[in-house]
């Protein structure tokens, strides 16, 4: 059901708050080379859009996102920046371009994500190719809820807003449950939000952060709806293990793993070689054992994945979901 949101000042300057709080804790100032891999036009606020126009960032350059990441890699590596903004789907066609150019970024300190979900194979990936470890923040339309400093955990915004994980009864999620996403809003008197469920799953933190803040923590972001897995009995899974195991069996720049009913799969691929019937047959045992039982599973060369109306990129996708 599309939805229209309404925020005032007050809102909005908590939300750019608890931003520059995350930039800051993560080494990001105006005073060092940073490039921003992100849609601009995404930007719809006139805040947003203004800053990213604006000349307060002489330092922070906005490529233009092409197709061609080897060419943008080369563009960066001439920046040299000393931070890396961008959306996991863009870091990852940015690593591919900085490897097949052995391009290096000798300045870099720092890679900030956000807007997409991050996969636990890109921060293995990054950290081997660029070096350096991922903070990632967690928002949404509704709020900016939470971002990871150097110890991992998502620190909530609890000035901003209330953040809950909750089972399927509404009731709190146990430490390192899966549940869903509900956010109170604190400050926009506008249009408030109370315990709005915004579709997205995250696990619960096990313990507190090893930083140090006392602010609370959620453990990991999952993602939408749209991204979980229904299996039978209505048991939702997790998409991780399935995007590992397609990571593990393929060579691929690209993937999308679509669920079209309880017990059938199809994986679209942006591969340069094709694969053989023995990777075929191995990745489908992966998915009987993961899931628990027989299912069907059906291979797709493509050329590119379409992204979202919002411009993001969906590694999964649940056709069950509205049902």
């Amino acid at each position: 059901m599309p939805v229209e949101f309404l925020f005032d000042r007050s809102h909005q300057v908590s939300r750019f708050a608890a931003r520059a709080r995350y930039l800051h804790e993560n080494g990001w100032t105006p005073l060092r080379r940073s490039v921003w891999l992100i849609y601009t036009g995404s930007y719809t606020g006139t805040e947003d859009r203004s800053l990213i126009r604006s000349r307060l960032l002489p330092l922070t350059y906005f490529p233009e996102i092409s197709t061609d990441f080897r060419s943008l890699a080369a563009e960066i590596g001439r920046i040299d920046p000393v931070c890396v903004y961008a959306y996991p789907s863009f870091l990852d066609a940015l690593l591919e371009g900085l490897k097949s150019t052995a391009t290096k970024l000798r300045s870099l300190r720092q890679v900030l994500t956000g807007s997409e979900v991050l996969e636990d194979d890109l921060r293995q990936r990054t950290r081997s190719i660029m070096g350096v470890d991922i903070a990632d923040n967690y928002g949404s339309t509704e709020a900016f809820i939470a971002w990871q400093c150097h110890g991992g955990k998502y620190h909530i915004n609890t000035e901003h807003v209330l953040a809950e994980i909750v089972d399927e009864n509404g009731e709190p999620c146990r430490a390192g449950e899966m549940g869903r996403v509900l956010v109170t809003t604190l400050q926009n008197y506008l249009m408030p939000l109370v315990r709005y469920e915004i579709g997205d799953y995250a696990i619960a933190a096990t313990e507190p952060c090893k930083c140090g803040r006392t602010l609370p923590v959620l453990e990991k972001v999952i993602g939408r709806t749209v991204n979980l897995f229904r299996l039978r009995g209505g048991k939702l899974l997790s998409p991780w293990l399935l995007m590992g195991a397609v990571r593990d069996r393929l060579e691929l720049k690209q993937y999308q793993i679509v669920q079209h009913a309880i017990d059938r799969f199809g994986i679209k691929l942006v591969v340069d070689d094709p694969w053989s019937p023995e990777q075929e047959r191995l990745l489908h045992q992966d998915f009987v054992r993961i899931i628990g039982n027989e299912v069907q599973l059906s291979l797709e060369r493509v050329e590119h994945i379409s992204r979202t109306a919002g411009r993001k990129f969906m590694s999964t996708l649940s056709e069950l979901a509205a049902g």
